[in-house]
């Protein structure tokens, strides 16, 4: 195994990896615990929002990814990353300018999911020797994209940057629980372990992105009044008689014959 590439040996601050996981789960299972009521508007988001699978696969990937790279590397794609956020925090509504172009962008949170997904697994799958370069690229755009996702879902509608500071905190958070766990590690299954998870991600997005630029191909046409008549079935077109098919109905009857009795009229 490459030693440049592979996770580093767990050194003397070990205990600050297993520190920094502990004290995350930990506030996040206290939140969870908490009552609906008491947990505010940016914990209710936390759990509602944020914690959402579909906003955790990329992190997760991307954590992944920093944990097979040079430490180097991973220094410049975490900086990449929170770069990545700023501009998609400051350039946001041109973002959504531009994405709004494609066809169920709009319904499907601009496309962040499957953008990042496909960035960050296509760093994964594409093996060890092109990784350290695709992750500057990658880190870049997951930030651009968790810090527009993070603001489309914010329940203060942008009024409050305590939501948004969250989020960003949580990010940082699993990012960082993810890669440093792995590098406290050495296993030489973590490189194909990484290939499968980034093959997964590709297709993940892939197939979501499909979903969303076939949205509108796929729901059922609705029949125009001009022709609803023509699409219906012949019962249905003769469930209402014309005016004139009953000529007699609500007139009064013939006149009786002579020396008989006049039937009484009923309407």
């Amino acid at each position: 195994m490459d030693l440049e590439n592979a996770p580093s040996r767990p050194s003397g601050l070990g205990w600050l990896r297993h520190l920094w996981v502990l004290l995350g789960l930990t506030a996040l299972i206290v939140l969870a615990l908490l009552p609906v009521a008491q947990r505010g508007e940016v914990g209710a988001w936390l759990i509602r929002d944020a914690l959402a699978v579909e906003r955790l696969f990329p992190l997760f990937g991307f954590g992944i990814a920093l944990a097979l790279v040079p430490i180097r590397s991973a220094r410049v794609a975490c900086a990449l990353w929170v770069v990545g956020m700023a501009a998609g925090l400051g350039l946001r509504v041109e973002i959504m300018d531009a994405l709004q172009q494609i066809p169920g962008a709009i319904t499907h949170h601009f496309l962040t999911m499957p953008i990042s997904a496909i960035a960050i697994g296509a760093t994964l799958a594409l093996g060890r020797a092109p990784r350290p370069v695709l992750i500057l690229p990658a880190a870049l755009i997951l930030g651009v994209m968790y810090a527009l996702a993070t603001k489309l879902s914010d329940p203060s509608y942008g009024g409050k940057p305590w939501v948004f500071l969250a989020g960003a905190a949580l990010g940082v958070w699993l990012t960082g629980a993810v890669a440093l766990s792995l590098r406290s590690w050495r296993a030489g299954w973590f490189e194909i372990a990484g290939r499968i998870v980034g093959s997964w991600l590709v297709a993940i997005g892939i197939l979501y992105g499909g979903v969303a630029l076939m949205g509108n191909k796929l729901k059922a046409k609705t029949a125009s009044p001009q022709n609803a008549a023509s699409e219906n079935p012949p019962a249905a077109q003769s469930a209402v008689p014309e005016a004139d098919a009953f000529p007699s109905f609500g007139a009064p009857p013939p006149a009786a014959p002579p020396g008989e009795k006049k039937p009484e009229f009923q309407p």
